[in-house]
């Protein structure tokens, strides 16, 4: 299995990608995948690492991945969105492919949203509701333009995360550390 999946995204990469893959891991927070019903981030990882090596080998070293996020999901939190930006900072992504959550007739997630509980075990959710705080986790997809750095530093200062605002707007080295599923 694992040797005909390689063939298929060699010949995927080498044959039917004209310049960008467009791949929906939607968010980095395994806790927000879990509500989402996705598999954790570790696996857009192994997929982006065996992307890149194989479009090396191919010859194709003008291919991109480009990754689509949502912002506001129920479940994602401010922390969670600034560790989407970091991440995909890590990654060397400049976000384009975005959005925030829109609520969506007959899904669980706008179960969750209306509701603020988990219909499958009848936990609270988090949500964001408010327009302040759907821009909030929004602004974090764009933690590279000017405009946004000012705004950006102070959330992350409310939150704690001084040393990721560090990281994250300043490009110091060291890798800000935030741990999946914890709220900080």
């Amino acid at each position: 299995a694992a040797r005909s999946h390689e063939r298929y995204m060699e010949e995927l990469i080498a044959h039917h990608v004209s310049g960008r893959l467009k791949v929906a891991p939607e968010h980095t927070s395994d806790a927000t995948l879990k509500v989402m019903r996705k598999p954790s981030f570790s696996l857009f990882r192994k997929f982006k690492e065996k992307f890149d090596r194989i479009k090396a080998s191919v010859g194709q070293p003008q291919l991109r991945l480009v990754p689509y996020f949502i912002s506001s999901h129920p479940g994602s939190r401010p922390e969670d969105m600034a560790d989407v930006a970091v991440q995909t900072k890590d990654l060397g992504f400049k976000l384009e492919q975005v959005q925030d959550f829109t609520p969506t007739p007959m899904t669980v997630a706008t179960e969750i949203y209306a509701t603020g509980v988990h219909p499958y075990d009848g936990k609270p959710v988090y949500c964001a509701h408010t327009t302040e705080e759907k821009q909030e986790q929004r602004s974090f997809f764009f933690w590279y333009k000017p405009e946004m750095k000012a705004s950006l530093r102070a959330t992350l200062h409310r939150l704690g995360l001084d040393d990721v605002a560090a990281r994250l707007l300043d490009g110091r080295k060291e890798k800000a550390v935030l741990t999946p599923g914890v709220c900080y």
